[in-house]
C-alpha cells in the first residue's frame, strides 16, 4: 500500500509514430512507472505524457514540460519523485540529464529515477553512478547516430532531387515524401507576381497587395506580407534548384519549377535591394534612333549628343482633328524631320551602294596569301602522309605475300592485314581533311562577305544588335543627316562604291562609281575596311 505522504510525479514521451507502437510505446511506458512508483511506495499526482515531442540536443533548456514538472515539484514538498522510463526516454543530451536532475533535486528536493531500473534509486555507490552514466551515454549516442544517419539519408534525397523539407508556399505534398507539386490557385498567382516583378511591372508591395486582394493565405492561413514574400523571391527551390544546409546543391529538383535560373537571380538581387534599370525597347519603326546623326551639330561641335531619337507626335487638335505623326528628333538642336522622309532618303543611299566583284577578288588573292602562311605545314603534311599511303599500299603486298609463303593461318593472315589497313584508312581520312583546306577557304571568304551584303539588303528588318553590326561593317564612321536633308557617309567599306545615274562628260548615260579607292596588299583580316570619302 502506497503511504499517501509520498509523492510523485512521472514523465512519459515519443517522438514518432514508429516508437508509439513498439515496445517504448506511451502505454508500455506508463504501466512500467506506475510499476516503479509502487516499488517506491509513492503515489503519482501528475503525469505528462508526450506524443511526437523531441529531446535531441540543444532543444531541453526551456522545455515546456520539464519546467512545468520542476514548477508542480517546487510547489509541493511531499512529491519525492521524479520517474521516467529510461534516460533517452527522458533526455538524449548527457550534459542536460544532469543539469535537470541537479534542478530537481536542489530546488525541489526531489530525486530522478527512471522505472527500468528502479533499484538505482536507492544504491548510492560507485557501481550504481557508473551504470546510469552508461545508459545516459548510450542515450546520447543512439541520439547522434540516429542525427548522422537521418543527415546522410536525406543528403541521398536531395541529390536525387527531392526536398526532405517543410512544403514550399505554392506547393503541396504528393504520395512521394519530398516530392512537391502545384497547389492552385495559389503556384499560378506567386508566379504570376514573380514574373510581374521581373518586368518591372510592379513592385514588391503591389505584388503582396494584389495576392491578398485575390485571396491568397500562407501554410499557416494567414496573408502575406513583403518580408516573408522577399524570402520566396531568395529562395532557389522556385527556379527548380534544391538547397539544403550547406549540402551539394542540385540544380535538377523533381518538382515543376516555376520560374527560370536566370529569373531567380535576378529576383534574388531584386529582394537584396539591387535595383534594375529597364532596357528602353527596340522600335524597328525608329531602327535609326541613336544611330543617324546630325551633321550640323557634329560640324559645329555642340557638347550636346547630335544623335537623332524617333518620338510619336501629334498635331494637338481635340478628337477626330488629331493626326500622329512619327518623327526624328536632333537630340542636341532640336531640329526635327518626318520618320518616312529620314527613312526614304536613308534607303536611297543603301540602295545605291554596289558590292564591287573586282575589289572582292583582290581581297581574296591578298587573304589567300595568309591563308596559305597558316595552313602551308598542312599542305606539306598531306604531301608526306600521301607519300606513307603509297608505301603502305606496297608493303601491304609484300606482307600479304609473305605470310602465305611462312604458312600462317587465315585468321592470323586477317589479324595482320587488318592492322595495315585501318593504318592506310586512318591516313587517308587526314589526308582528305587538309585537302578540304581550300574549300574552306572559299566558303570563309563567300561567307563574310554574303553576311555584310545580306545585312545592308535586309537593313529595315534588322533586329537591334544586327543593325548595329551593319553600321560598324559598312559605315565604320557612321552616318548622319544635315538640316537640308543630305544624308552623309564619311567612310564606307571598302567593298563597296556608291553608284550614280549621272551623264558623264562623253554623254554616255552609264552608272558611274563615285570615290575610287587604290587597294593595297591586304597582309591580315583585321585591315579588311578602309576609307572611302564621298564627293
Amino acid at each position: 500500500m502506497n503511504d499517501d505522504s509520498v509523492k510523485a510525479i512521472a514523465l512519459c514521451r515519443v517522438s514518432t509514430v514508429k516508437q508509439s507502437i513498439e515496445g517504448t510505446s506511451l502505454e508500455a511506458q506508463e504501466q512500467r512507472v506506475y510499476d516503479a512508483a509502487a516499488t517506491f511506495n509513492a503515489k503519482i499526482v501528475q503525469f505528462w505524457s508526450l506524443n511526437g515531442v523531441s529531446s535531441r540536443k540543444g532543444k531541453n533548456y526551456q522545455r515546456k514540460d520539464l519546467v512545468e514538472m520542476l514548477a508542480v515539484a517546487k510547489a509541493d514538498r511531499k512529491i519525492r519523485y521524479i520517474i521516467v522510463d529510461e534516460p533517452d526516454r527522458f533526455m538524449r543530451d548527457f550534459q542536460m540529464y544532469y543539469y535537470w536532475k541537479v534542478r530537481f533535486q536542489e530546488e525541489a528536493k526531489a530525486k530522478l529515477v527512471y522505472a527500468k531500473k528502479p533499484h538505482l534509486a536507492n544504491e548510492d555507490n560507485m557501481m550504481s553512478l557508473m551504470e546510469e552514466m552508461l545508459d545516459v551515454f548510450r542515450a546520447e549516442a543512439s541520439n547522434q547516430e540516429r542525427i548522422t544517419k537521418t543527415t546522410s539519408n536525406m543528403q541521398a534525397r536531395v541529390k536525387l532531387g527531392y526536398f526532405p523539407g517543410r512544403t514550399k508556399a505554392g506547393y503541396k505534398k504528393t504520395g512521394i515524401a519530398g516530392l512537391f507539386e502545384p497547389s492552385e490557385p495559389y503556384w499560378s498567382q506567386i508566379k504570376d507576381a514573380f514574373k510581374s516583378i521581373i518586368r518591372d511591372e510592379k513592385t514588391i508591395k503591389e505584388v503582396v497587395q494584389d495576392l491578398n486582394d485575390s485571396g491568397y493565405k500562407t501554410i499557416t492561413g494567414k496573408a502575406m506580407d513583403s518580408f516573408n514574400f522577399k524570402r520566396l523571391m531568395a529562395d532557389p527551390y522556385y527556379a527548380g534548384v534544391i538547397a539544403m544546409s550547406d549540402w551539394e546543391v542540385n540544380p535538377n529538383g523533381l518538382h515543376t519549377p516555376m520560374i527560370t535560373v536566370q529569373e531567380h537571380e535576378k529576383l534574388r538581387d531584386i529582394a537584396k535591394g539591387i535595383k534594375y534599370k529597364p532596357r528602353k525597347k527596340f522600335r524597328s519603326e525608329f531602327c535609326l534612333s541613336n544611330h543617324m546623326e546630325c551633321t550640323d551639330c557634329l560640324e559645329e561641335g555642340t557638347a550636346k549628343p547630335a544623335r537623332l531619337v524617333g518620338y510619336d507626335h501629334n498635331n494637338g487638335k481635340p478628337g477626330r482633328q488629331r493626326k500622329f505623326y512619327r518623327r526624328y528628333r536632333c537630340r542636341g538642336c532640336g531640329a526635327s524631320l518626318l520618320q518616312q522622309e529620314l527613312h526614304s532618303t536613308f534607303a536611297n543611299e543603301l540602295l545605291n551602294l554596289k558590292l564591287v566583284v573586282a575589289k572582292k577578288e583582290e581581297f581574296m588573292r591578298a587573304l589567300r596569301q595568309v591563308w596559305e602562311l597558316d595552313t602551308e605545314r598542312s599542305v606539306s603534311k598531306a604531301t608526306a602522309l600521301t607519300a606513307r599511303i603509297d608505301e603502305l599500299k606496297v608493303e601491304r603486298s609484300s606482307i600479304l605475300r609473305n605470310a602465305l609463303l611462312s604458312g600462317l593461318s587465315k585468321p592470323d593472315i586477317d589479324a595482320v592485314m587488318k592492322d595495315v589497313d585501318n593504318e592506310i584508312r586512318g591516313l587517308s581520312e587526314r589526308v582528305q581533311g587538309l585537302k578540304e583546306v581550300e574549300a574552306d577557304f572559299v566558303g570563309f571568304v563567300e561567307f563574310s562577305l554574303g553576311f555584310v551584303e545580306n545585312l545592308r539588303t535586309n537593313f529595315w528588318s534588322l533586329e537591334a544588335e544586327e543593325l548595329d553590326w551593319c553600321k560598324r561593317l559598312i559605315f565604320p564612321e557612321g552616318f548622319s543627316i544635315s538640316r537640308d536633308k543630305k544624308v552623309y557617309t564619311p567612310k564606307i567599306s571598302e567593298f563597296y562604291r556608291l553608284i550614280t545615274t549621272q551623264k558623264d562628260p562623253e554623254g554616255s548615260s552609264e552608272s558611274n562609281l563615285v570615290g575610287d579607292i587604290g587597294f593595297e596588299p591586304i597582309t591580315s583580316t583585321t585591315s579588311m575596311w578602309r576609307s572611302s570619302q564621298m564627293s
